[in-house]
């Protein structure tokens, strides 16, 4: 790369002298007849060497050397003055406003070339040296953002795995209170149907009052309670709260069941029983974005450890759900392989879709296409381990603004010596 010098000077005959001086060893070279004019080349060209004299109008050379460093360029060139000023005080001055040597005019040829060599040759080794740091602060500081990053969703991560444990000892203190709920409700249904009994008792016997006022007071009375529609709308209370406590079991036991930490036995588990603790989950997360359509098929039971594919398919659901814009719908669809030695679930959104960029990565840890704080991107990453572990596969096929569909596959049996090193044994 060719090297460009600046030669500035008011006096036309200093300055033909010193370009024919550099002209055959340094062609590059840029004139300025004062100040002024030099500043705006330095801002304008890619300047390494200024050959710069102290005194010229409108700006001096002492000007020059004051403003050069607050104009932010990028490469901020060598200076050195030539001037017929030996003054002391002058050549101190120069060399504390910045310049790097200082050469007395008349100058010898041989010294001023060797003496340009020099600074250039410093001003190069300068500057590769700052690219360097400049590159190498910058990958420090990208492999910073990456590992702060990383530290951030590691943290979240054991978070959730905190907030899983915690959340299966809550499921468990929630059964409890849950539970008599339910029996003091059941409780609370039989007295009630021995107080209506006794009611219709007391109503048979209402023509047997002989006191005309009383028996008017009484009427009046029932007329008040309505006790035709009480004895009506307390069935229906005590029946939609009993549906109530039963939704809430069935909510609590299926988070337990995905959260509690101790259940990694392989057991015959029916997908669709799975699919729809999961869907209990989630619930709340998706009734709000999107109606969801099952359209399940005859299965067969799957060998399986239960929580880990509770928390595959919840993974599933949540990225369908997560992936739509607007409302929206989420198809779930099951069946069997040819050979019946396999089960397949389907989830399919029609959501935005993803690239073939995007589809390469979704399965890499910590891969994520959420803002920050929004999501690990271990999600997929995680549920494709444990598939992969279950001897099972994961498909995807999405395009952009089309929706994606991602498809579980699991065998039926498990190989019996998998079983044995899964279980310890």
């Amino acid at each position: 790369m060719p090297q460009v010098i600046l030669l500035v000077d008011d006096n036309d005959i200093n300055r033909k002298l010193v370009r024919h001086i550099l002209a055959d060893e340094f062609p590059e070279l840029y004139e300025a007849a004062n100040g002024a004019e030099c500043l705006k080349v330095v801002t304008r060209e890619s300047i390494d060497l200024v050959l710069l004299d102290l005194n010229m109008p409108e700006k001096s050379g002492f000007d020059v050397l004051q403003e050069l460093p607050h104009l932010g360029l990028a490469r901020v060139p060598t200076v050195i003055v030539l001037s017929a000023d030996n003054e002391p005080n002058t050549i101190s001055r120069a060399f504390h406003l910045g310049a790097a040597d200082y050469v007395s005019t008349p100058f010898n040829r041989d010294e001023l070339l060797a003496r340009v060599r020099t600074h250039l040759a410093l001003h190069n080794r300068e500057q590769h040296l700052e690219s360097r740091v400049r590159d190498r602060t910058l990958e420090l500081e990208s492999a910073n953002d990456r590992l702060q990053e990383a530290t951030s969703q590691l943290i979240q991560a054991e978070k959730m795995v905190s907030l899983g444990q915690l959340a299966a000892g809550v499921a468990h203190e929630i059964n409890n209170p849950v539970g008599y709920i339910n029996s003091n409700l059941d409780t609370l249904k039989a007295y009630l149907g021995d107080l209506w009994r006794l009611l219709e008792a007391y109503e048979a016997l209402d023509d047997l009052i002989p006191d005309v006022e009383l028996k008017r007071d009484l009427m009046l009375l029932k007329q008040r309670i309505d006790v035709p529609y009480l004895r009506e709308d307390t069935t229906h209370l005590i029946a939609e709260s009993m549906q109530g406590v039963l939704r809430v079991k069935q909510i609590v036991g299926d988070l337990k069941g995905f959260a509690h930490p101790e259940q990694k036995a392989w057991q015959q588990e029916d997908l669709h029983q799975l699919l729809r603790s999961s869907l209990n989950i989630v619930s709340n997360e998706l009734k709000y974005k999107c109606n969801v359509r099952l359209e399940l098929g005859d299965i067969l039971p799957v060998q399986c450890i239960a929580p880990q594919i509770n928390q595959v398919l919840l993974n599933l659901l949540v990225n369908a759900g997560q992936s739509l814009p607007e409302f929206g719908e989420i198809v779930i669809k099951s069946g069997m392989s040819a050979d019946n030695s396999q089960v397949w679930l389907s989830v399919t959104d029609n959501g935005v879709g993803m690239s073939a960029e995007v589809k390469r990565k979704i399965f890499d840890p910590f891969f994520t296409t959420k803002r920050v704080g929004e999501g690990t991107g271990l999600g997929l990453s995680v549920s494709y381990g444990i598939v992969q572990m279950h001897r099972g596969e994961i498909k995807v096929e999405s395009r952009e603004g089309q929706g994606s569909c991602f498809t579980l596959y699991l065998p039926i049996a498990q190989p019996e010596n998998d079983l044995k090193v899964a279980l310890g044994n």
